[in-house]
């Protein structure tokens, strides 16, 4: 029932045999507390400086303890730091480790395992996929193009347990940033020999220690050194990429967890016995793309009409059913403005008669198929009724994403999916200019001024205003067509638990048996 997935964007990292780790033997003759997880895919590389697909993001938080980590309730919780402090002029912030933590081979985590993991992301001469927030250290872009030592980065280890990071401009949401930045062992990393993180050379310092890794089968068993260690023993991982089999599985019993059951089948899994399905609502938000270069989308009045006649809650309801609630801007809170759709379709009516496009006018749109190409269907009958032709045309995901990386569009339908990073700046961020999502040939000096300055901030609640206002400022200027948010899904054996009202079970360490 595995299905084999291909491979993708970078060579996949990992071993292909089953190699026990020393010591861990009898974890491993456990299997009663075996958790069997099956995911979608594959993860890009197990090096957390490396990889990128959410299914590398997901491996990470069972190999490695971040700096700093999410707690039970979604919110900044210690990690392999104890505590963390933001000078005044908000340039340096300062960590301070947990005393007595080891790496699983007994070595200790220290400080320097903090410097030289930034230290190794920073080096020129590395090939790290992308070093981040990191930029903003002090001398980083000096170190970069070689002409200053990568010592001089600023990053150093106060002593043993503490860290202090010195930045170029301020970072106050520098301690969020840190719970997807997880500090390598630099005593493995300093051994040239060594196949670090594959099998039999892994070393970590999360609940989990890495024994297999195939394209098709990951294989874990508890860390007895690790900072926070999980109730489960042992925990197999399938990847099993589509998704109506994973569901099948759980309900044959073949697997205890597995994420992202099919969107269609929500409403009927809540209703079966024998299996639990539990729902969080995540920032997954999927939205059209406007092309502001296309002759006619350039005019913001176009723009707003073809978002007002946008059936939001049809297309979340009947198509979604239980699985998205509707989007009206880029923050899950956002209102629609005009309650009635009945008043919206007429105002979009009323904006195209004074932008002279009273005849209406032809557009395209990209989608990638399936659920998405039923989505364009319904957003094509809206805009009929203010004279507005859009024609639909399907591409693969890695097609409709080359053709918006060559302008070669006029909408798209896209998405992204931030994970468990929740807070309302992150969801602004995408769109500033050198967001990865900023890919419509829009600028906004004042949106981009609103993402800086909340990034800058120290205070959570300040923060939120900064976002608020990038959020206006998008919803204003029609920048994107907000569609949905899709809620985030697990299917699970009924005998698991340990879930948290506001973070799905994407971290093993929290999960036991009933």
């Amino acid at each position: 029932m595995v299905i084999r997935t291909p491979l993708q964007r970078r060579t996949f990292l990992l071993a292909s045999g089953a190699i026990a780790l020393v010591g861990c033997e009898s974890a491993s003759q456990d299997p009663s507390s075996e958790l069997r997880v099956g995911i979608a895919s594959a993860p890009d590389s197990l090096n957390p400086a490396q990889g990128q697909f959410a299914a590398a993001a997901l491996l990470f938080k069972q190999l490695y303890t971040p700096l700093t980590n999410y707690g039970a309730d979604g919110g900044l919780a210690p990690g392999i730091a104890e505590s963390w402090h933001l000078s005044e002029d908000g340039l340096h912030w300062t960590f301070s480790l947990r005393e007595n933590l080891q790496w699983s081979d007994g070595a200790p985590i220290t400080a320097h395992d903090v410097v030289s993991t930034v230290q190794q992301m920073l080096d020129p001469n590395s090939l790290y996929a992308d070093a981040g927030d990191f930029f903003l250290l002090s001398n980083a872009e000096a170190v970069l193009n070689g002409t200053k030592p990568i010592d001089q980065i600023g990053v150093h280890a106060i002593d043993t347990h503490t860290v202090k990071f010195s930045f170029v401009q301020p970072l106050g949401v520098f301690a969020e940033l840190m719970r997807e930045f997880y500090p390598a062992p630099g005593h493995i990393l300093d051994n040239p020999e060594s196949k670090w993180p594959l099998p039999p050379d892994f070393v970590g310092s999360g609940p989990y220690l890495l024994t297999k890794a195939t394209q098709q089968e990951i294989a874990l068993v508890r860390n007895p050194l690790a900072p926070d260690p999980p109730h489960i023993g042992n925990v197999y991982v399938s990847v099993v990429e589509e998704a109506a089999t994973r569901t099948r599985m759980v309900r044959a019993g073949d697997l205890d967890l597995v994420e992202d059951p099919p969107a269609n089948q929500i409403t009927d899994l809540k209703a079966r016995d024998g299996i639990a399905l539990s729902g969080w609502d995540a920032p997954r938000l999927v939205y059209l793309k406007i092309n502001h270069q296309h002759s006619i989308l350039s005019d913001q009045r176009v723009r707003r009409a073809l978002n007002l006649a946008v059936d939001h809650s049809f297309i979340a309801d009947q198509l979604f059913e239980d699985a998205a609630q509707a989007a009206y801007g880029i923050l899950p809170w956002a209102a629609p403005g005009l309650t009635k759709y009945s008043h919206r379709v007429e105002t979009a009516k009323e904006l195209l008669a004074k932008a002279g496009l009273a005849d209406g006018f032809q557009i395209s749109m990209l989608h990638s198929g399936g659920l998405r190409e039923r989505i364009g269907v319904v957003l094509a009958e809206n805009w009929k009724q203010i004279g507005v032709t859009c024609n639909l045309q399907g591409t693969d995901g890695q097609g409709l994403y080359a053709f918006i990386e060559a302008g070669e569009f006029d909408l798209a339908m896209a998405s992204f999916d931030r994970g468990l990073k929740r807070e309302n700046w992150r969801l602004i961020e995408p769109f500033a200019s050198n967001g990865f999502a900023a890919n419509l040939n829009w600028t906004n000096a004042a949106y981009d001024a609103a993402v800086a300055s909340a990034r800058a901030e120290g205070d959570a609640l300040q923060r939120d205003w900064f976002a608020a206002e990038a959020a206006d400022l998008l919803h204003d200027d029609a920048a994107i067509i907000p569609l949905v948010f899709e809620r985030k899904f697990w299917l699970s054996s009924p005998n698991i638990g340990g879930f948290s009202d506001q973070v799905p079970p994407d971290q093993w360490r929290f999960l036991n048996w009933k």
